[in-house]
């Protein structure tokens, strides 16, 4: 059986209605089940209840991390866990580091969500959190826009990257994860060209300790990230969320999409793989970037 590891799943324990998701775990179970592969998600919150707590006080970072463990413990070897934090309560995010990290076996930090929670990456707090994610050796997840929107403070996504790069200026010693920077409809060019000239530019060509994740598979950017990033630096981070639900659409849905019918491949991993080869992957490139960087970098066994 194919095996695929994305890194790029946000689960939230609460509908958008309120409705507490007593089955949570065995709803994504059936996601899992339902791909045609032996599917892993690498999970963080989602914004919903548990991230709205943790944006009204310092506990509930903690409180949000100690959902998604629970949540991960009932999915052994299926799931894993990704730590939020919120820079705005920094010594509650430097605590729940050393817990999630040290003792929980969490995975990665992230989703840095900059542009929700408004603060930049190059800054002091968010520097401490990164070096506390090199104490540990666990790469750093990142935000930027996958259409270069303006969003919350940014007034683009070029923004948020050049905001990144001064991060990586302060902690060169970091793995850094550019969040679903490979997707969108846009061509000629995608938008991941303009960001891979900054990338170019500012860093001469691409770093050993950067990580690009593709989120739409269908993507014209798929094709440049193929031809422009080392195969062994790219992974599949779909931000593959719970809503609606449950039942939760299937896995393989671009974000935006709320229905099967909406999407515009059939959402299941064999169908993402031929879109993979058609963008000029060849089969080892494939495996690399369905599993094998990701089990790498996240020192998974899979």
């Amino acid at each position: 059986m194919i095996k695929w590891i994305d890194t790029h799943v946000h689960i939230s324990g609460v509908s958008s209605d309120g409705t507490v998701r007593e089955n949570l775990a065995g709803d994504l179970a059936a996601v899992l089940d339902g791909a045609n592969a032996d599917l892993r998600f690498v999970v963080s919150t989602d914004a919903g209840a548990e991230y709205q707590r943790m944006m009204e006080r310092p506990e509930g970072v903690m409180d949000a991390a100690r959902f998604v463990h629970r949540v991960v413990q009932q999915l052994p070897n299926r799931a894993y866990a990704a730590c939020m934090m919120n820079p705005h309560f920094l010594d509650a995010s430097l605590e729940t580091a050393d817990i999630c990290f040290g003792k929980l076996g969490f995975v990665m930090l992230g989703e840095m969500l900059q542009y929700k929670m408004y603060y930049r990456m190059d800054s002091d707090p968010v520097e401490r959190l990164v070096r506390k994610a090199v104490e540990f050796d666990v790469p750093v997840q990142v935000h930027v826009s996958t259409e270069n929107l303006a969003q919350g403070p940014f007034t683009s996504g070029i923004e948020e990257l050049h905001d990144l790069l001064g991060l990586v200026e302060r902690a060169p010693e970091a793995t850094y994860i550019l969040a679903h920077l490979v997707g969108g409809d846009r061509a000629n060019p995608p938008v991941v060209d303009g960001y891979l000239d900054i990338i170019d530019q500012r860093l001469g060509g691409w770093p050993a300790n950067f990580w690009a994740e593709i989120k739409d598979i269908n993507s014209p950017g798929v094709v440049t990230a193929l031809q422009r990033i080392p195969h062994d630096k790219m992974m599949m981070g779909t931000d593959w969320v719970t809503r609606p639900g449950p039942p939760f659409l299937p896995y393989g849905m671009i974000y935006s999409n709320q229905s099967v019918e909406e999407n515009p491949f059939t959402p299941n991993i064999p169908t993402m793989i031929d879109l993979l080869v058609a963008a000029g992957a060849s089969e080892e490139t494939v495996r690399a970037i369905g599993l094998e960087n990701a089990a790498r970098l996240l020192k998974l066994d899979v």
